[in-house]
């Protein structure tokens, strides 16, 4: 173009090679695009879409021309490497993702009010600054399937244009994608960074083809240490339904009103050790107060009783889940009115695989303490009714039920317990209620089984009530959602006694 020097070429992709170079006439160091065998027209689109922007989330666009039969795009060089590249080689600290997803709303917030839909977000097309430390550090770029409210399409009825890992259902549908298809493609993009994986992603084309429009795992599902505020933002964003979708505004302002929470999160490699360094202290802390509880009510003729209740509660309150942990007292009811197999499926209600492993051992602690305590439930021939006095005498509370507690017959009973909710936890998380209904009747099955080993087996034997539990479950984690009374306007809040929201609704 008489114009510019070519220095070096810095990138290639689906939509052309990308080149540093030198603007003889400003004196700058520039970025070229230089498109070849393209329709002009989807080049003349990507250049009237960045024309239309001026944001400091979007990479700015200089010149439009050709040369050579080769059409040139010459904008802003930014001195960065990808998204996608620092999620790979780990390098993104919570607090990185948090601010970057603070400037891609604001981005697109501000494309989607001049009538820009960007229709391909993804890792491999955010630039991120590494000559700025400051708050805004990310970049939108390549807006060159972009589509401009008001003009003529470029695409037939039915055609498909994006990348499918981040495509949301509407646009893999063919259907005209508006700003709320932005908002998925971003949502998904930033859910990659925070979980470390696309659930949408497959092996294959088609298999990813066929993930498209199913509801996502809920993202405390994988990441239960990230502000419930933030989680729930995502999870809407990500609504195979585009109309229950927050705007790429509300997103943003979430994720600035829970950034300082995400500044003091480590590492991702870091981040295990960093959470298993806060519930030790935290178990050390419930195990100080419990002796301090035990030693008080001794005098006050209560000792056996705080014993028992403080192992009853501790594996609880380490869960870190007041409302989840509630479920395993249901033990005990279920003990009661000789139901005690069904109350396996209470442990299902945790959040991820080790708070179900650890709800279900507590649920069956419940179920085996409230037979020896009160009498009520299946004999199931592990230790002897508690005698009385035990309430008040710690050395008899012991010999009696804390020991009955310990027994192997009583440790397999908490395994096989522990197992079957992490089990149902795995059968909820299907994609359909149909298929989580079918696996619920095979886990109570197999479970039916398993509670032969429990004691004298008096569990076992009750298929019926296994079958009934695990519908219960499926039911309550598959039913609509809906809006809490008294939500803020703009806010989403999913209602699900199991803590994860499902839709059964196939799009593609």
């Amino acid at each position: 173009m008489d114009r510019f020097r070519l220095l070096e070429r810095i990138g290639s992709g689906g939509m052309g090679t990308v080149y540093r170079a030198y603007d003889e006439r400003l004196e700058r160091e520039v970025a070229v695009k230089e498109v070849a065998d393209s329709d002009p027209r989807w080049v003349l689109r990507e250049a009237q879409a960045a024309a239309r922007l001026n944001h400091p989330g979007i990479v700015t666009l200089y010149e439009f021309g050709e040369r050579d039969q080769k059409t040139l795009l010459v904008s802003e060089l930014v001195r960065g490497r990808t998204l996608a590249d620092l999620h790979r080689a780990g390098e993104l600290y919570d607090r990185d993702v948090g601010e970057i997803a603070c400037n891609l709303s604001e981005a697109l917030a501000h494309a989607h009010t001049r009538g820009v839909v960007h229709r391909d977000i993804k890792p491999e097309n955010v630039i991120v600054r590494d000559d700025v430390d400051g708050p805004q550090r990310a970049k939108l770029m390549d807006f060159g399937i972009a589509r401009i409210a008001g003009a003529a399409t470029l695409t037939e009825d039915g055609q498909v244009v994006g990348t499918l890992a981040y495509m949301s259902p509407e646009q893999a549908e063919g259907e005209v994608a508006g700003p709320e298809s932005d908002v998925y493609s971003l949502a998904m993009t930033i859910y990659e960074c925070l979980s470390g994986g696309n659930p949408v992603a497959a092996a294959s084309p088609a298999a990813t083809v066929r993930r498209i429009g199913l509801v996502v795992p809920p993202l405390r599902e994988s990441r239960p240490d990230l502000p419930e505020a933030l989680t729930e933002a995502l999870d809407a964003c990500l609504d195979p339904d585009p109309a229950r979708r927050p705007t790429a505004l509300e997103l943003g302002e979430c994720f600035d009103e829970e950034l300082d929470r995400l500044e003091a999160l480590p590492l991702a490699e870091d981040r295990t050790a960093g959470l298993a360094r806060v519930d030790a202290a935290r178990l050390g802390f419930l195990l100080a107060g419990a002796a301090l509880l035990i030693l008080l009510a001794g005098p006050l003729g209560a000792g056996g009783a705080a014993l028992v209740g403080s192992l009853l509660a501790l594996p609880l309150l380490a869960i870190g889940a007041p409302a989840v942990a509630l479920g395993a007292p249901l033990g005990a009811v279920f003990a009661a009115i000789g139901a005690g197999s069904a109350a396996s499926a209470l442990g299902a209600a945790g959040d991820t695989p080790p708070a179900r492993a650890v709800l279900g051992a507590c649920t069956w602690a419940w179920l085996l303490c409230a037979g020896l305590v009160t009498g009520f439930g299946p004999e199931l021939g592990i230790g002897s009714p508690a005698p009385a006095g035990w309430a008040a005498d710690v050395g008899l509370a012991a010999d009696s039920i804390v020991t009955a507690m310990i027994s192997v017959e009583s440790l397999v009973g908490a395994a096989v317990f522990a197992a079957s909710a992490v089990l149902l936890g795995w059968v909820l998380s299907a994609r359909h209620a149909s298929i989580a209904l079918l696996g619920a009747m095979l886990w109570a099955a197999g479970l039916d089984a398993a509670l032969g080993l429990v004691g004298n087996g008096a569990l076992s034997g009750s298929p019926a009530l296994l079958v009934l539990g695990g519908a219960a479950a499926v039911a309550i984690e598959f039913r609509s959602p809906r809006v809490e009374p008294g939500a803020a306007p703009g806010r989403w809040q999913r209602a699900s006694a199991f803590g994860r929201e499902a839709d059964s609704g196939v799009r593609i």
